[in-house]
């Protein structure tokens, strides 16, 4: 029994037998009749070409030994022409020699029938490659199809984030944003609260696509309602592992962190859920990690105490929160980035302008990736205190 032709076939696919002798025409072409096929003949390498581009074929049947343009100058030919780009070349040959059936798949073709010629065979190796095509056209259409809805995706998804940062007169902001794929599940958001107090969230759900970036839209949608108080950090973040309860029998995660600036008091609260804890730049240029009690991400277990600890700021500190991403890309050797490189590109940086310290580090960690792309979401915002 025959596999039916795919449905890209079902109207005649285009086959071009390629041969000098008559004879071996004669044959492939009463082989290939009454099967479903549109078949063109050329007797010379020249000729095969001028059909090829015109037509362009499905499947080319072609003899390697020829007067003039034998087949391998055929097939070498055709390689600059995108037009039949997508053409299968079977060669026909009675050689059995390795090396010429090594040179025709080196050019292109992507298998041989050897004289002389069997009927069963010819047609299931043509076949077979017409059907083997399709399905890599329908994975082709299919990935082009799933990599923009994916990219929509993204874009609604940049659409949740902070479309400007807000002025303040007492702080500055600066943050950088890219995803590994076109959707993410990194999220940073800042809060305008009384009092001149502003509020930081940044979060990272487990994975990449679709449902870490469906979280995190939800967690936006949860932060900007008026269900969570932000004048409490532990709060925070103990109102969004309640909301995503039902996630944790599942292995999605987040680690997360929101913090609580007071440029009046010159205080920072900041409550952690397994997130890398910010680092701190003084005004006088010495670099720190700022301590924090952490708990456990967040949708993996009831969080009934989320610890909140209180740091002493200064005029011109500047506060730098950052996801994994950062000090977890890579070379293509596959080197990390890492804690030390990302402290020291930050320690480098005298500017108290976040935009700009924002951009030398980020600078720093493309020369270091040189070219390669990032296996994670990316997330960096700096607060910097006015002097």
């Amino acid at each position: 029994m025959t596999a039916p032709l795919p449905t890209q076939y079902s109207s005649s696919p285009t086959i071009l037998v390629v041969d000098d002798t008559p004879t071996n025409l004669s044959v492939l072409v009463g082989i290939l009749q009454g099967h479903g096929y549109r078949i063109l003949v050329a007797r010379n390498g020249q000729s095969a070409i001028e059909i090829a581009r015109r037509t362009q074929p499905d499947v080319m049947l072609l003899d390697v030994v020829m007067p003039g343009l034998n087949g391998f100058d055929v097939c070498r030919e055709l390689r600059y022409h995108p037009a039949v780009s997508e053409t299968i070349v079977i060669f026909l040959s009675a050689l059995g020699d390795v090396s010429d059936k090594v040179t025709g798949l080196e050019l292109g073709a992507v298998d041989y029938i050897t004289k002389p010629y069997q009927s069963e065979e010819v047609l299931a190796r043509v076949r077979g490659h017409l059907i083997r095509k399709q399905l890599e056209r329908d994975l082709r259409i299919s990935r082009d199809s799933l990599n923009e809805e994916l990219r929509s995706a993204g874009e609604m998804q940049r659409m949740l984030l902070p479309q400007a940062l807000p002025a303040h007169s007492r702080v500055s902001f600066a943050a950088h944003y890219r995803t590994s794929l076109h959707a993410g599940g990194d999220y940073y958001d800042v809060f305008p609260l009384n009092g001149d107090r502003v509020g930081v969230f940044v979060a990272d759900v487990s994975g990449h696509g679709a449902k870490a970036a469906i979280i995190m839209a939800m967690m936006r949608t949860l932060l900007h309602s008026s269900e969570i108080p932000l004048e409490d950090p532990g709060q925070v973040l103990r109102s969004l592992n309640l909301h995503f309860s039902y996630l944790k029998e599942t292995s999605l995660f987040a680690t997360a962190l929101y913090a609580l600036i007071d440029p009046t008091d010159e205080t920072l609260r900041i409550a952690c859920a397994g997130h890398p804890t910010p680092l701190l730049l003084r005004n006088t240029l010495s670099i720190t990690t700022v301590e924090c009690d952490a708990t456990v991400p967040l949708f993996m277990f009831d969080l009934p105490n989320v610890p909140v600890s209180e740091h002493k700021l200064s005029r011109g500190d500047r506060i730098i929160f950052y996801t994994d991403g950062f000090t977890e890309r890579q070379t293509e050797a596959g080197e990390m980035f890492g804690f030390q490189r990302l402290r020291d590109a930050i320690a480098r940086e005298a500017t108290d302008i976040p935009e700009q310290l924002l951009r030398k580090v980020i600078e720093t960690v493309e020369s270091f990736a040189d070219g390669h792309e990032p296996d994670d979401d990316q997330t960096m915002l700096i607060a910097s205190l006015r002097q």
